[in-house]
C-alpha cells in the first residue's frame, strides 16, 4: 500500500482502501486477507469488515470475512476489534465489484464523520477471537492459539518452501496442503526422486514445468483441480 504496509490476499478476497491525513482504512468486501501494517503513530490503520473494525497502528493480523462472522487472528503486536456504531452509508456514487456485488460511496468506502467505536476486544499476538454478525450476538471471546494452529490456520498464504535432499512425496504433500490444485503420483518409481531445491509455495505450475524440463515428466490435468505427474 501507499503507506509501506503490506496486504495478502487469499484467493477470492476483495479490498478497497482510503486513506486520508488522519486515517488509514482497508475495507475488506469479502474472502481473507493478512495485514501486516507499517507503523505510523499519527494515522491509525483500521481494517472494516461487514461493520466490525479491526484497529491498530503497526502490527500483523489475518481478517477473515465469513457470511456470519468476521475472525480477526493477531499474529504480531495488538489491534482493538469492534462494531462501529451509526455510521451512515451514501446513496450514492455506487459502483460494483468484478463479481457485480454493489459498493457504496467514494472508492467503495463508507463517507467521513464516523462515530467513535464502541466495546472494543483487545487482541495480541497469538490470540484470535470471532465477532458474531447477529444484532444479539454476545460479546466476542479471545482465545489464545497453539503456533502449529497458526501455521495450519495461514497456510493458504505464499511462502517459501525450502528443501533438501527431500523426497519427491514429500514435496509434492507439501504443495498440496498449501493448495487449491492438487498433485499426484501415477508412478510408483518416483517416489525415489529426492530433490534439494526452493519453491513458492503457491509457484504449483513453475515446480510441474521444472519437473517436465528436468526430469521428463508428464503432467495430466484431471478435471480443474487435480495434474497427475508420471
Amino acid at each position: 500500500l501507499a503507506d509501506g504496509s503490506v496486504v495478502e490476499l487469499n484467493r477470492g478476497a476483495v479490498v478497497t482502501e482510503r486513506f486520508t491525513s488522519g486515517e488509514r482504512r482497508v475495507r475488506l468486501e469479502r474472502g481473507e486477507a493478512h495485514f501486516k501494517v507499517a507503523k505510523d503513530t499519527s494515522r491509525p490503520f483500521v481494517v472494516e469488515a461487514a461493520g466490525v473494525a479491526v484497529r491498530a497502528v503497526g502490527t500483523a493480523f489475518n481478517v477473515r470475512l465469513e457470511s456470519a462472522a468476521v475472525e480477526v487472528l493477531v499474529t504480531e503486536g495488538k489491534v482493538s476489534v469492534a462494531a462501529e456504531a451509526g455510521r451512515r452509508m451514501p446513496d450514492d456514487g455506487q459502483r460494483t465489484t468484478d463479481d457485480g456485488a454493489e459498493l457504496e460511496g467514494e472508492n467503495g468506502l463508507p463517507s467521513a464523520g464516523l462515530r467513535p467505536l464502541a466495546s472494543a476486544t483487545f487482541v495480541a499476538a497469538g490470540e484470535r477471537t470471532l465477532v458474531l454478525l447477529a444484532p444479539a450476538a454476545p460479546a466476542p471471546q479471545v482465545h489464545t492459539m497453539s503456533p502449529a494452529e497458526i501455521e495450519a490456520r495461514l497456510a493458504w498464504q505464499p511462502r517459501l518452501l525450502d528443501f533438501t535432499n527431500a523426497p519427491l512425496p514429500e514435496i509434492v504433500a507439501e504443495f498440496n496442503r498449501r493448495n487449491p490444485v492438487r498433485l499426484t503420483l501415477g508412478d510408483a518409481s518416483l517416489a525415489e526422486l529426492r530433490l534439494s531445491a526452493t519453491f513458492r509455495s503457491d509457484n504449483v505450475e513453475g515446480f510441474v514445468r521444472l519437473m517436465a524440463s528436468d526430469f521428463g515428466m508428464r503432467a495430466e490435468w484431471r478435471g480443474e483441480n487435480e495434474i497427475l505427474l508420471v
